[in-house]
C-alpha cells in the first residue's frame, strides 16, 4: 500500500483530472479505510493471541501431521482437534475450520465411511475423540512409543492403558505404514461417548465441544441470531433440536418446489417446440441441470448453516447424492439420445431406416456406457467396494451371458447386418423359401413384410447367416422360358420361329438388346425346345408381369404363323396336325432368306437390328393404355426397392 503515499495516486488524479475526478477520490478513499481496517484487525487478533491467522502463514503449510508412530499420532490429533475447536468458538471462516479438521481426520481410519459424507462425520468422530480424550487418564507423551521404539520393537500397533482406543499400523492401501485410531475405535466413538459421559473433565479440556457442534449452527451462521430464538425451538429430538429439524424441512421443501417449476417450465417449453427440432427441446435436460448445481448448495447449506448431524446427516446426504447422480445419469442420456434424433432429423432420414437404426445403437451404447461409469463413481461415493463387484461381476458374468446369449447373438448380428448392409429398410429380398420387403431392422430382429401382407420378424442372429437375395440391386428383371415344338416341325419352321421371336424382342421397346438370347436347346421327350432368356427394362413387378405376359403371347402368334405348335407329352384324343399351308408360307419364308444372304442364323445382322429397335407397338395396339391413356386406372407399383422418404414432422416427434 505504500504507492498510496509516493504521491502516484494524486500524479494520476492530476493529469486525469477532468476524466476521472468522481472516481479516482472515492477509490482512493475507499483503499485508505481498508488499509486502516485491516491493520487495525491484524494489530487485535496478534494482542488476542489467537492463532487462527498465524496458522494460515505457517512456514509449512502442505506438511501433513505427523503419524509414524503412536506418540506423533495422539500428539497430532489433540493439536489439530484443539485448534479445530478454537477455531470453532471464534467463528472464523469456515474453510479455515475446516483444513484444521481435516487434519485431525488424518490420524483415524476412516476407510469405512463413504466418500460423500466422509468429511461431516469425520469432523463429528473427532470432537466425540476428543471429549473421551478429555475425560479419561492417558499416559505421558514421554511414555508412549515414539518412532525409534516402534522401529527397534516392530510394534504394530498401541492401546490407550485401561481402553479400547488403539492406534494401529495400516499394512497396505495408500496410507501403509501410518499409526492411525483403528476402524472399530472409529466406530466405536458413540459408545465409548455415552460410557464417559459420568466422568468430569481434565484440566485444560474443551469442555462441550461435542454438544456444542452437535446442536449448534454451522459456520455460515451466527451463533448469536441462533441464541435468539424461542426457548422451545432448542428442544433436542432424535438427536438434533427442532430448529435445525424445521430448518431442514424448509430447505428440502424449497428445492422440491423449485425443482417442480423448473420441470413444469422445461416441459411447457418442450411442448411449444415439439416436432421443430430435438436440440431445441431442453426443457427436461435443463431440469437435470438445476438440479447438479442446487445439490452442492443444499449440501452446504445442511452442513455449514443448519449443522445437521449423526444418522439425519446419513440419510440427507445419501438423498443429495442420489439426486446428483440420478440426475446426472438422466442428463447423459438425455443428451446423448437428443444428439442422436439431431443428426437423424438434420440429414431428413426416414425414422426406420437403416441410418437411423445405427445412429441410434450407437447413441444408446454410449449413453450405457457413460451410465455404467457415472454408477461407478456413485458406488465409490457410496463406500461400496468396487474390486470385490467386478470380482463378483466376473463370475456371476459367465452365467448371464450364458443366459442371454441368444440376445448377444441377435444383437452382434444387428451389427453385422448395419456393417455390410446387404439389405437396407424398403428392399425387396428373399431368404431362405421366403420373399418379402424390409420394413425394420432393429437391435434383436429384423421385420419384413410378406408378399401376402404378412408379417415375418427373423432374429438378426439367424438373418445375417442366411443366403439374402437382395432383388433391390436388379437394375432389369429376367425372362426366362422355355417353349417345346412339335416333333413334326421341320428345321426350315423352326428357323422361321427362332428368327421371328428374335426380330420381336429386338423390336421390343421394354427388352434390353444387348442380353437377348433365343436359341434351339435341345430334343426333349416330346418337343423341340426353344429357350428365350431376355432381360426386361424395368424394376416394377407389375410392369415385369405385364411385359412377360405381352412377350408370351406375341411369341404364340409367331408359333401358330409358322404353321406348327406347341409339344404336349401325350396326345389325347384326334388333331389336325400341322396346318399345310402356314407351314409352306413359312418354308418359302426361309428359302428367301437363304438365296439372299439374309438368314438371320446364328444372329440377326446389325442393320436389321437397328431397324427394328423399338418399333413393336407397346402398350399393343388396340389397347385402352394405347388408345386412352388418361383414361386408364394405374395399377399399385410394386418396386424392388423404396426410395426413403424424408422424415415427417409427426414421425420426428414421435421418436423424440
Amino acid at each position: 500500500m505504500g504507492w498510496l503515499r509516493d504521491g502516484s495516486l494524486q500524479f494520476l488524479a492530476r493529469k486525469h483530472r477532468a476524466r476521472f475526478r468522481l472516481f479516482v477520490v472515492p477509490l482512493a478513499l475507499l483503499l485508505l479505510v481498508w488499509q486502516a481496517w485491516s491493520q487495525q484487525s491484524w494489530a487485535q487478533s496478534e494482542q488476542e493471541g489467537t492463532r487462527s491467522v498465524l496458522l494460515e502463514f505457517t512456514p509449512y503449510p502442505l506438511r501433513p501431521p505427523e503419524v509414524n508412530s503412536p506418540r506423533a499420532t495422539l500428539r497430532s490429533f489433540i493439536e489439530n482437534a484443539n485448534e479445530g475447536i478454537n477455531r470453532m468458538r471464534q467463528e472464523v471462516s469456515p474453510e479455515a475450520i475446516k483444513r484444521t479438521m481435516r487434519r485431525a481426520m488424518l490420524t483415524l481410519d476412516l476407510s469405512e465411511i463413504p466418500l460423500a459424507t466422509r468429511e461431516s462425520i469425520g469432523t463429528e468422530k473427532v470432537l466425540l475423540l476428543k471429549e473421551i480424550l478429555d475425560r479419561v487418564e492417558t499416559p505421558d507423551f514421554e511414555e508412549i512409543p515414539d518412532a525409534a521404539t516402534v522401529k527397534e520393537a516392530g510394534l504394530t500397533e498401541w492401546t490407550i492403558p485401561k481402553t479400547e482406543l488403539t492406534i494401529v499400523q495400516i499394512q497396505d492401501g495408500e496410507r501403509a505404514g501410518a499409526f492411525l485410531f483403528s476402524r472399530r475405535a472409529v466406530f466405536l466413538l458413540e459408545e465409548f461417548y455415552e460410557l464417559v459421559g459420568p466422568l468430569p473433565y481434565k484440566p485444560g479440556a474443551s469442555i462441550g465441544a461435542y454438544e456444542d457442534f452437535l446442536y449448534g449452527p454451522g459456520s455460515l451462521l451466527s451463533r448469536s441470531w441462533v441464541a435468539g430464538l424461542p426457548l422451545w425451538s432448542h428442544e433436542v429430538v432424535a438427536g438434533q433440536t427442532l430448529w435445525q429439524w424445521i430448518g431442514l424441512a424448509l430447505l428440502l421443501a424449497s428445492v422440491v418446489i423449485a425443482t417442480g417449476i423448473v420441470y413444469i417450465c422445461g416441459k411447457w417449453w418442450d411442448n411449444k417446440f415439439q416436432g421443430v427440432s430435438a436440440l431445441v427441446q431442453f426443457g427436461k435436460p435443463l431440469t437435470s441441470i438445476f438440479v447438479i448445481l442446487t445439490m452442492p448448495l443444499v449440501s452446504i447449506i445442511v452442513d455449514d448453516a443448519i449443522n445437521v448431524t449423526g444418522i439425519p446427516l446419513v440419510g440427507v446426504e445419501f438423498v443429495i447424492t442420489t439426486a446428483t447422480y440420478g440426475a446426472a445419469t438422466w442428463l447423459a442420456a438425455l443428451v446423448i439420445s437428443r444428439i442422436g434424433e439431431g443428426i437423424i432429423n438434420s440429414k431428413r432420414l426416414r425414422s426406420a431406416s437403416l441410418n437411423s437404426q445405427l445412429i441410434r445403437t450407437v447413441t444408446r451404447l454410449i449413453a450405457l456406457i457413460v451410465v455404467i461409469y457415472i454408477a461407478v463413481i456413485a458406488a465409490e461415493s457410496f463406500g461400496i467396494p468396487i474390486a470385490p463387484l467386478i470380482a463378483g461381476l466376473g463370475v456371476g458374468g459367465l452365467a448371464i451371458a450364458l443366459a442371454v446369449r441368444p440376445t448377444l447373438e441377435n444383437i452382434i448380428g444387428g451389427f453385422i447386418l448395419f456393417a455390410d448392409k446387404p439389405i437396407r429398410v424398403g428392399d425387396f429380398c428373399s431368404f431362405g423359401d421366403k420373399t418379402g420387403t424390409v420394413e425394420e431392422i432393429g437391435m434383436r430382429s429384423t421385420q419384413l413384410r410378406a408378399t401376402d401382407r404378412t408379417t415375418i420378424s427373423v432374429p438378426n442372429a439367424q438373418f445375417a447367416n442366411m443366403e439374402i437375395v437382395n432383388w433391390a440391386n436388379c437394375d432389369e428383371m429376367l425372362i426366362l422360358n422355355t417353349i417345346g415344338l412339335r416333333y413334326e416341325t421341320k428345321p426350315e419352321q423352326l428357323r422361321y420361329v427362332l428368327a421371328k421371336i428374335r426380330e420381336m424382342l429386338f423390336a421390343h421397346p421394354k427388352i434390353n438388346q444387348s442380353t437377348l438370347r433365343v436359341r434351339l436347346v435341345g430334343f426333349g421327350a416330346s418337343s423341340q425346345d426353344i429357350q428365350i432368356r431376355v432381360y426386361a427394362m424395368t424394376r416394377d413387378w407389375n410392369e415385369f408381369y405385364a411385359i412377360r405376359e405381352d412377350v408370351l403371347l406375341r411369341v404364340a402368334e409367331i408359333v401358330d404363323q409358322a404353321g406348327t405348335g406347341f409339344a404336349v407329352p401325350l396326345y389325347l384324343g384326334r388333331d389336325d396336325g400341322l396346318n399345310e399351308e402356314r407351314t409352306e408360307a413359312a418354308l418359302q419364308q426361309v428359302d428367301r432368306w437363304r438365296r439372299g444372304g439374309r438368314l438371320p442364323f446364328p444372329r440377326l445382322a446389325r442393320a436389321d437390328r437397328e431397324r427394328l429397335a423399338g418399333t413393336l407397338d407397346y402398350p399393343p395396339r388396340g389397347s385402352v393404355e394405347a388408345f386412352r391413356p388418361e383414361g386408364v386406372e394405374s395399377e399399385a407399383a410394386e418396386p424392388l426397392s423404396r426410395e426413403p422418404e424424408p422424415i415427417s414432422n409427426e414421425e420426428a416427434r414421435r421418436d423424440t
